[in-house]
């Protein structure tokens, strides 16, 4: 714990003596083996409304600020930290601090440098100290409390809003509306507003998976074991719609009639060409890791199939690591399945497997080892050649095990596909691998110790990494793709997620790494809501202004012009009318031209610099303007299932038509590029993106 003693100057910062005394507390759960070694420079405070005060100590591993009233000791704010109370003091505090420039240090792998982003790099006992600003490494806020722990979140089609999901035990911060005294453990989460309103759930969900039908219903499946006030959710069909203009009630509904064939907890749920979902894998009760004797070999439809379930022994074939199997849909309709360290090509015509691919070099990546995933963004540049990115996990099933720093990247449908390795910065398991509106991909969360599950984690890695998919310069090296981030102060450990959003930003959310709610410890559950905002959203140049207008005539909102500003990177433009009530439908087809309006701020174009023309080189820059859809996917475990962002082909350009530039866009060529459903739509020049916009996919008759 560092000892601060405390001294405003009259700009309210904090002033810290040179003098700082760091010490353990044995026997404290919050403090043991805890030990930060702070400068000056490291420290930062901003007043807080209500006379409070905070002490942010930007790096730690433990909670992350001080809040104390102005006048408070320094004896007054440690007896406070230690107290079971801080962290629901902490939860009723809605005014919290940005964090802001500075440097932040972390150990790392010797010899990793970012010397071309303009961090200052220090290789002294393999701790490198990065500063770097916003436009750099972005900047986190803090935006609302969830009311429940997200497990699972996905974005609410046609609205600003996300669902979050909390496994059901002792309590939450949510209660149902019509019964003060129930706990809820799912919410409807207002990303604008940073506000919730409690859903009711019946079955339970805990460990479960989810996608969306096609009409933007999200669907939530399998689940756990009866307890508390819900019934056994194994087999269960959880479906949530977007609430409507005359109804701002809308819930979950559960069909008795409805049901899974076999019942499944951590199963993964990928989206279909034709909009079915795909459901495969998982066990029958829960565990700390699969085995023979619970598992669920088999994979099934929602809308099914007559013959499901179907056996499927490679779920055998990989056990006992493979919970959650990584399951990505490729541009010939077909499935990459990875689970364990292997992986198979799956045809959806014939429902068999038709190629084995190489084995991941390294330890297993699925469940409770738990790396991460992400199908890349997917451009017509190259064909739309698809590559997936696996990165991290544990290297064992210890406690004291390391996280994995390697990532491999495959091109799944090249006559050889092989995997090329990467390493991260520093080792990461239970990541979130999340694409971004610049095509590129943020990793966040995770620990760099332990395994997945309760308990099993520590070291928090607070430290996001952008990875740049696309480098066309052949002397650099894999590893320079990878750039750290700005840290967040608050650990997101087991049972977290994290989630791109309209406007451009990650809303990271949850933590509930022990088996009962605990509000006090070294991992106390977490319900603040953070938001990250990338670099791309402290550009020079403002961002591009849409309007898009479709061949069926349906106009896309416009939304308004944001001046992007430290202080301002969170305004979403109320104007966009998102939200419930939004009920009109902006549709686009496959393989079909419309036309979007755009108002671009950067040089004057050429046609020449704005039509995609189609390459087939392995490496390729992306064309200075894109137009992209995007799906966030549902989050749970490490899991993003359907993520996936699509480059649509621009096919004409005429600059100044009217009040704006014009771009004749076509729609992706068939399902497998893009499954139907709902997309958000954005603009994308020299690397910033426009706010993103709901636009419907229809389903190809």
């Amino acid at each position: 714990m560092v000892l601060l003693s405390r001294n405003h100057n009259r700009h309210g910062t904090l002033r810290p003596h040179n003098t700082i005394l760091s010490l353990s507390q044995a026997g404290s759960q919050f403090l043991l083996g805890l030990m930060l070694v702070l400068t000056p420079d490291s420290l930062q405070s901003t007043p807080q409304s209500g006379a409070l005060s905070s002490w942010i100590l930007p790096g730690s591993g433990s909670s992350s600020s001080i809040m104390m009233a102005d006048g408070a000791s320094l004896f007054d704010s440690i007896n406070f930290l230690l107290s079971r109370k801080h962290r629901k003091a902490m939860d009723r505090i809605q005014s919290i601090p940005t964090i802001f420039d500075g440097i932040y240090s972390f150990a790392t792998k010797k010899g990793t440098s970012n010397k071309d982003m303009g961090f200052a790099v220090q290789d002294d006992q393999g701790t490198f100290q990065y500063h770097g600003t916003s436009r750099q490494m972005g900047q986190w806020d803090l935006a609302g409390l969830s009311g429940v722990s997200p497990m699972h979140g996905t974005l609410i089609p046609n609205t600003n809003k996300i669902v979050f999901l909390e496994k059901v035990e002792k309590s939450s911060n949510a209660h149902l509306p019509d019964d003060k005294s129930t706990y809820s453990w799912s919410v409807e989460y207002d990303i604008e507003e940073g506000t919730f309103r409690a859903l009711h759930i019946k079955t339970n969900l805990f460990c479960s998976a989810g996608g969306y039908r096609p009409d933007g219903t999200i669907v939530s499946l399998g689940g756990a074991e009866a307890v508390a006030q819900v019934e056994a959710g194994w087999n269960s069909l959880r479906f949530l719609s977007a609430c409507t203009a005359t109804s701002s009630t809308c819930d979950w509904d559960t069909r008795d009639d409805i049901t899974l064939k076999a019942g499944r907890w951590y199963p993964t749920v990928e989206a279909l060409a034709d909009g079915r979902l795909f459901i495969i894998g998982g066990s029958d009760r829960g565990a700390s890791m699969n085995s023979e004797e619970i598992g669920v070999p088999s994979w099934e439809l929602y809308p099914p199939l007559p013959s499901n379930p179907t056996h499927f022994p490679f779920l055998l074939e990989t056990l006992p690591y493979n919970l959650y199997p990584v399951v990505h849909l490729l541009p010939d309709e077909n499935l990459f399945i990875f689970a364990n360290t292997r992986a198979v090509l799956f045809s959806t015509k014939t429902w068999s497997i038709i190629k084995n691919y190489p084995d991941i070099p390294g330890p297993p990546r699925n469940y409770p080892l738990s790396g991460g995933s992400v199908l890349l963004p997917l451009r017509p540049e190259n064909g739309y050649d698809p590559e997936i990115l696996i990165c991290g996990g544990a290297t064992d099933f210890s406690s004291r095990a390391k996280g994995q720093e390697q990532c491999g990247r495959i091109r799944p449908m090249s006559n050889n596909p092989e995997w090329v390795m990467e390493d991260m910065p520093f080792g990461r398991m239970m990541p979130d691998l999340v694409t971004v509106a610049d095509g590129s991909v943020l990793i966040f969360n995770g620990a760099n110790k332990g395994t997945a599950g309760y308990g099993r984690a520590k070291d928090p890695v607070l430290q996001p990494v952008r990875y740049q998919p696309w480098d066309n310069d052949e002397t650099r090296q894999a590893n320079s793709r990878f750039t750290v981030q700005k840290p967040s102060y608050i650990p997101r450990l087991y049972h977290s997620i994290a989630m791109p959003v309209l406007d451009g930003r990650v809303l990271v959310a949850g933590s509930n790494p022990n088996a009962n709610t605990l509000e006090w410890g070294e991992y106390p559950v977490e319900y603040r809501v953070e938001m990250f905002s990338p670099g791309y959203l402290f550009s020079d140049v403002p961002r591009p202004v849409l309007k898009a207008e479709t061949t069926l005539g349906r106009t896309i909102n416009k939304p308004d012009a944001m001046t992007i500003h430290a202080l301002q990177a969170a305004n979403i433009s109320p104007e966009r009318g998102q939200g419930a009530g939004q009920t009109s439908e902006n549709v686009i087809s496959y393989d079909t031209e419309f036309e979007i309006e755009v108002q671009f701020y950067g040089d004057a174009l050429t046609e020449n610099q704005v039509v995609t023309f189609k390459g087939g080189a392995d490496n390729i820059t992306p064309s200075r303007i894109q137009v992209n859809l995007f799906n966030g996917g549902f989050s749970t475990h490490s899991t993003h299932m359907s993520q996936r962002l699509v480059g649509l082909e621009i096919v004409g350009y005429i600059q100044n038509a009217g009040e704006m530039d014009r771009l004749r866009v076509k729609g992706p060529l068939n399902g497998g590029l893009a499954p139907p459903g709902w997309y958000q739509l954005t603009v994308v020049e020299n690397g910033v993106p426009s706010e993103g916009t709901w636009v419907r996919l229809l389903q190809q008759q």
